[in-house]
């Protein structure tokens, strides 16, 4: 109960609920009294509620959330289909009565708390125990989504013919119309995902942000990544007065202090930002992942512009200076907005300046661009495995037959992993001459299954290719 009262619920208030809620039960409702009952009211069942009540304290006089709590005493505690109904509006009464929040009577709202948590990557379990549903709640919800998602992909239906689906109609209107904005949304808004995410960020940190507040600070820590400790950064946050939207622009002076305070400690808490030894401040790996999208058009802007000057120097300065997540996914960008040389001059000037992560990426990257092969042709010879492996996949994906003389080499690499993709790439890239070298392969009892196997798949490929 500790983390129910930080929200404000004093510990009187709690028993008091849980007092009312066992009178119900057993006075109201006539509950069964034998020790072996009393015992799983007291110990499970009470219990079960309050958590459930207080994670929701805005959601009581919600209707969805009703229905929650009828399925949750008819699946979870095997209460009769026929009195759940009645029995969680009693049960509702005393929670509304003792849990006084602002309440949101939209019947959408859980639902949306629970797809927030979801496609931030919680699984079904850490849900259940976070919103207080039933596992089994949950799981139909999702699988329910996943069925729409079928149905919308197979015939790009709208929502009326959705409506009209016989399976889909037993959602119900409010839920199948909420699943397919949301299917919708998902697939087509640009950084729908993200903007989730960080709104299950702001309700964890109970602050109140907007989601913009949210991206500006991250941003602030993305440019002076590793240089700005705690109080720096409330100082240039405080600098950056104008940006901030109605929750954080209405706060006066000492309080904004106090309130972007608060925030760094609740993000560090949550793992969205990292204090070094030194504490210096940088954004984690999951915070960089979300923020990235966000980041892209300025920095894509500030690319082109050093594009159009040619100032490759500039370009390289602006991918050096990002964080290793956010420049995995510039480096994508640069890919599919520029073309092959511009994309390329920008690409190679910065491989092997970054991580090894970063390279292998950047290896991926040159896959799509023909202006990358005689480096790819070099990364073969690399001293590292995966750099070697990775290049063979990206040759395999260009498909350029020049390749093939320095693959055929890599049949004898020492690395099981590199012959295996060596084996896949001259498949897709090798004629008929190689066909000698991979029968010897796929007959050399020396060598793993897979990759023996591997070797007559890509013989038989050559060999179509041949026929065609």
């Amino acid at each position: 109960m500790t983390e129910l009262r930080n929200w404000g619920w004093t510990q009187n208030d709690l028993s008091s609920l849980a007092e009312s809620l066992t009178a119900v039960l057993l006075e109201e409702w006539g509950g069964p009294r034998s020790p072996l009952a009393l015992k799983y009211i007291n110990e499970t069942i009470i219990p079960d509620l309050i958590h459930c009540f207080c994670c929701n304290a805005d959601l009581l006089t919600n209707s969805t959330y009703a229905e929650i709590i009828q399925w949750k005493l008819k699946n979870q505690f095997a209460n009769p289909s026929a009195v759940v109904e009645d029995l969680a509006k009693d049960l509702l009464v005393p929670a509304q009565k003792i849990i006084k929040r602002p309440q949101i009577t939209d019947p959408k709202e859980p639902w949306r708390r629970i797809f927030r948590l979801w496609i931030g990557g919680e699984s079904l379990p850490n849900i259940a125990e976070r919103t207080g549903y039933p596992l089994d709640y949950l799981d139909l919800l999702i699988l329910r989504l996943k069925r729409l998602k079928a149905f919308m992909a197979s015939t790009r239906a709208s929502l009326l013919e959705c409506k009209q689906n016989a399976e889909l109609r037993d959602y119900g209107f409010e839920q199948l119309s909420f699943l397919y904005q949301f299917q919708t949304a998902v697939s087509g808004e640009p950084l729908y995902k993200e903007r989730l995410i960080l709104e299950q960020v702001i309700w964890d940190l109970g602050m109140p942000l907007m989601v913009p507040d949210l991206v500006t600070l991250l941003e602030i820590i993305h440019t002076h990544e590793g240089r700005l400790d705690e109080q720096s950064l409330i100082s240039a946050m405080s600098e950056a007065a104008g940006m901030w939207g109605s929750g954080i622009g209405a706060s006066g002076g000492d309080q904004r202090v106090n309130l972007f305070s608060c925030v760094i400690d609740g993000l560090i808490s949550l793992h969205y930002i990292q204090k070094n030894k030194a504490g210096k401040l940088a954004l984690s790996e999951k915070s960089a992942q979300i923020i990235a999208g966000f980041l892209l058009p300025k920095l894509g802007e500030q690319l082109k512009r050093a594009v159009e000057i040619e100032d490759l120097e500039l370009a390289k300065g602006i991918l050096l200076g990002q964080n290793e997540a956010v420049l995995i996914h510039l480096i994508d960008w640069v890919v599919t907005e520029f073309n092959n040389e511009q994309g390329f001059e920008m690409l190679s000037n910065i491989y092997q300046k970054v991580s090894r992560r970063v390279d292998i990426h950047l290896i991926k990257a040159f896959a799509q661009l023909p202006k990358a092969f005689d480096l790819l042709i070099r990364c073969l010879g690399d001293n590292d495995s995966l750099i070697r492996g990775r290049a063979c996949d990206a040759l395999s994906q260009m498909g350029n037959g020049l390749a093939t003389v320095s693959l055929l080499q890599l049949l004898k690499d020492p690395v099981v992993g590199v012959r295996e993709l060596a084996v896949q790439a001259l498949g897709e890239v090798g004629d008929s001459s190689t066909i000698e070298y991979l029968s010897r392969v796929s007959e050399d009892y020396g060598e793993s299954v897979s990759i023996r196997e591997k070797a007559r798949k890509a013989i038989l490929q050559i060999e179509s290719r041949r026929k065609n």
